[in-house]
């Protein structure tokens, strides 16, 4: 398989392209009116994309539309499917792709800031299951929001606006012809073509957007125009899109717990004491716009019904400049006066005149620039398809700039802690700017560069060996890179400097409303962001950042596969059967320290993977079909977690560092289902899955043999580095329910319980128990109305600051959505979402300890959408 290389295949399935092209001249093109059978699809890394062919014939519109073109695609699938489709040209149920996909049966999502980022499925972690684009992965960079969580292979669902999307499905069961990678499901988008729509078709539409812990509202436009000639042998789509969205999130964050004993609380205070105690607790306001303005286009060519070409292109560029500021009271043990513990935990406590206070502001400025290009072909013969792809994509994100200051004061301050009540009250008051002197000035930037080249080749012929009904084979190869580069320097500032200089007012109106906390955390001097980025912009050195090579780093990877995937099927039932060889090198770069200086070092890693699939459909009546499916998977390790980075700390002698020895998570998969379509538009199904996960990357701690540039000799370090030490088995089931209930009304629902078992006791993220959604709607006449309810239990995040075990606590998530159709071009929408404004609550451990708590505030959408 290492001789499959990218350029030869790139260069062949070139001549897949062009050969059909060439004997065009030789060819009679069909006319217009001719009663030609389309041909059979051949969509490898889609299966299940005919039926919204087909469906998108049918002048239906409207949220039932919806409903109906998802469940024809899970009905006619092979595999265990969901799937979401636009109700309309243009519009996508819900204005965020990965809300849409929360609605589905087995799938949640994470809100830390206020709408869907990352989407689990069956109880998996989100960097453990891929999303394509028309069946191609899309690069993917973030806007920098946490430099501590390094870039993965999550996706950036914001990049996508849903004007583009003509369905999504999560293929829960793999299939040999499907790109590998997931552990849970897969995702794959689909955008429309142009011959599959009406000739000279204009549609659009026109919202504004505000959320009431904003100061204003933003604007949202997108457009699609569609041509076709009148044999509808050409076409050609595009769309441009603007986006605004203005964020405000309100927060308390204690930035860890620390054992009391050994941390230097006086013997009066800590004498017989056991427990934890806050190392801090902060007032934070985080406000962000997000700006998003892209194009896309589509080229489709079908001379006859034997040869179509179709390029498929995207460009967005989206800025997520956001401003990040705090007030806490650092808990420095020495100046502690009194502590009270309450079951292990330092829940009351009183610190002197010397303690201090922090007021910091994060000035960020972050642009993230993405593209994708496709060109494939199709050929149809007689009982045999070929298709072949090449293209290329690519993201370029990360922060631009972060420019941050810092002052302190000092002053006593008491706290109280019971479970989400947390209080702070200060001695000096806010409006004392005297009292705050600049700490110091810090300006940083790390750029990440992501993209992948790949080319694929596709066959499958018809054949009639009793059940087998055809064969599918193909190959592609890829090469994808992905790069952070960090650059850091602390500069000098003048201590005389207070707080009036950069003085920005104070919190705003309405700041840590919904949560309970002391009036002192409400109401605290800003830093204007503007008088900030010039201060620290002005400070000698600020334009020329030195490099951070601990932080830096950069992968290869280049993946070669084929497969070969029969497809079976008899009167009562179908399927296939089929395997996927798969062989990944990773060429891993970074930098370590050598004694006296930092060196770049690169390692490289290579493995194979055999990973055959079964999907079973067999049906027991008209309307009832049973479903079986068993796969070997595999899902790559975090990009970051193969750094070769070591980050030490000379006087404690522990370090933390990258692996780039990770093998791939391994899983054996088992998933069954029962589906009922008792009626038209209605469906009663149950479905159980079985995840058996080894290979689980794990932080460990062992000890290590470093150099300690610190007094140049060679110690034993406590290292904790990601290795393959864990073991998991997922298993849960899923149910779902969809009817139309008569006179306009229906309902859609669905519960699923997930339930993690785990070597060692640790636990998986993001797999809530429990989670279930239920969607009542309304649609007769000029009217549509529905309500969306999302409800999920407490989660296990990830490792956060000083060890903690990181929870969120169950969310419920509540939006409502209603519409008028003035004529049957013209439609008013009115949307709200997280009605119930609920509280992001993190804790460590126990829920009585609480880490983070956010408000994001209420969404409000009002939209005009128009088809001419």
């Amino acid at each position: 398989m290492n001789r499959i290389r990218l350029a030869p295949l790139a260069f062949a399935v070139a001549g897949v392209l062009a050969a059909p092209a060439s004997a065009l001249a030789q060819q009679v093109p069909v006319q217009q009116g001719d009663a030609a059978p389309p041909p059979p699809t051949t969509d490898a890394n889609a299966p299940a994309s005919s039926a919204v062919q087909e469906l998108d014939a049918v002048k239906v519109t409207g949220y039932r539309a919806s409903l109906q073109k998802s469940l024809n695609i899970k009905r006619n699938a092979d595999a265990i499917v969901d799937a979401i489709s636009a109700e309309d040209v243009g519009k996508f149920p819900a204005a965020n792709v990965a809300e849409s996909l929360s609605h589905l049966p087995g799938v949640s999502v994470d809100r830390q800031f206020g709408e869907g980022e990352k989407v689990s499925i069956l109880g998996t972690d989100p960097a453990l299951n891929r999303v394509l684009l028309n069946g191609q992965s899309i690069a993917s960079t973030s806007w920098g929001g946490d430099p501590n969580n390094p870039d993965s292979r999550s996706f950036n669902y914001s990049l996508l606006a849903p004007e583009v999307i003509g369905s999504a499905e999560v293929y829960k069961s793999p299939q040999a012809n499907i790109d590998e990678g997931s552990l849970g499901g897969t995702v794959i988008l689909h955008t429309r073509k142009p011959l599959e729509l009406d000739k000279n078709l204009l549609t659009g539409s026109v919202s504004y957007g505000d959320n009431d812990r904003s100061e204003d509202g933003k604007p949202n436009a997108a457009l699609l125009y569609n041509w076709k000639n009148d044999a509808g042998t050409l076409g050609v789509l595009g769309s441009v899109m603007h986006s605004e969205r203005a964020l405000r999130r309100d927060g308390v964050e204690i930035f860890g717990y620390s054992d009391i004993q050994g941390a230097g609380f006086p013997d009066a205070v800590a004498a017989g004491k056991q427990g934890v105690y806050p190392t801090a607790i902060n007032s934070a306001l985080f406000t962000q716009t997000r700006k998003r303005d892209g194009v896309t286009g589509a080229l489709q060519w079908k001379p006859n019904e034997s040869f179509e070409l179709t390029y498929t292109g995207l460009y967005v560029e989206e800025t997520f400049d956001n401003i990040n500021q705090s007030r806490y009271a650092n808990f420095i043990p020495a100046n502690a006066t009194a502590l009270d513990v309450t079951d292990g935990v330092a829940t009351s406590g009183a610190y002197g005149d010397n303690a201090e206070t922090i007021l910091d502001s994060y000035v960020r400025k972050t642009t993230v620039k993405t593209s994708s290009n496709t060109l494939r072909g199709d050929w149809h013969g007689d009982g045999w398809n070929v298709s072949g792809q090449v293209g290329a994509t690519r993201s370029a994100g990360g922060a631009d700039r972060i420019y941050g200051l810092t002052f302190r004061g000092n002053g006593g301050y008491d706290y109280a802690i019971d479970h989400r009540n947390v209080g702070v009250d200060y001695a000096v008051p806010p409006s004392a700017l005297d009292t705050m002197s600049v700490l110091g000035a810090t300006v940083n930037r790390y750029p990440n560069l992501d993209k992948e080249r790949y080319a694929q080749l596709d066959f499958d012929h018809d054949v009639d060996w009793g059940p087998i009904t055809k064969l599918r084979a193909g190959v592609k190869a890829t090469r994808h890179s992905t790069a952070q580069d960090m650059y850091y320097d602390s500069f000098p500032a003048d201590p005389n400097t207070t707080l009036g200089a950069v003085y920005g007012g104070s919190t705003p109106g309405g700041y840590l409303d919904g949560l309970s906390v002391s009036d002192d955390m409400r109401h605290w001097p800003r830093q204007s962001p503007g008088a900030l980025v010039d201060y620290v912009g002005g400070l000698p050195g600020s334009d020329s950042l030195a490099p951070s090579y601990g932080s830096s780093f950069d992968v290869v990877e280049r993946n070669r596969a084929a497969y070969l995937q029969a497809d079976f099927s008899g009167d009562t039932y179908r399927g296939n059967i089929g395997v996927r060889y798969v062989n990944t090198r990773d060429a891993i770069g970074g930098y370590q320290y050598d004694g006296s200086a930092y060196a770049p070092v690169r390692y490289n890693k290579s493995y194979g993977e055999w990973l055959p699939s079964l999907n079973f459909a067999y049906d027991l009546s008209d309307a009832l079909i049973l479903r079986v499916a068993a796969a070997k998977v595999i899902a790559r390790p975090r990009y970051a977690d193969l750094t070769p980075y070591v980050n030490a700390d000379d006087n404690k002698l522990t370090a933390s560092s990258g692996n780039p020895a990770l093998d791939p998570y391994r899983s054996t998969n088992y998933g069954a289902s029962l589906e009922w379509y008792f009626a038209p538009n209605s469906v009663l199904s149950g479905e159980l899955f079985y995840r058996d996960i080894s290979n689980y990357i794990l932080q460990t701690l062992v000890q290590q043999p470093l150099h300690n540039n610190t007094y140049d000799r060679e110690d034993i370090y406590e290292v904790t580095l990601p290795q393959n030490s864990g073991a998991a088995k997922v298993k849960g089931v899923s149910l779902s329910y969809q009817q139309e209930l008569g006179g306009g009304f229906g309902v859609a629902a669905n519960y699923t319980y997930s339930k993690a078992d785990t070597q060692g006791d640790y636990n998986l993220p993001y797999n809530s128990k429990n989670s279930y959604n239920l969607s009542p709607y309304f649609e007769k006449g000029p009217w549509e109305a529905r309500l969306t309810l999302g409800w999920r239990s407490a989660y296990f995040t990830q490792i956060g600051r000083l060890g903690a075990n990181q929870m969120t606590d169950a969310f419920t998530q509540l939006d409502a959505s209603v519409s008028y159709a003035i004529t049957d071009k013209v439609k008013l929408q009115l949307e709200g979402t997280n009605l119930l404004d609920q509280t992001y609550y993190s804790y460590v451990g126990q829920e009585s300890q609480p880490y983070y708590l956010y408000k994001n505030g209420r969404g409000y959408m009002l939209s005009v959408h128009f088809t001419l």
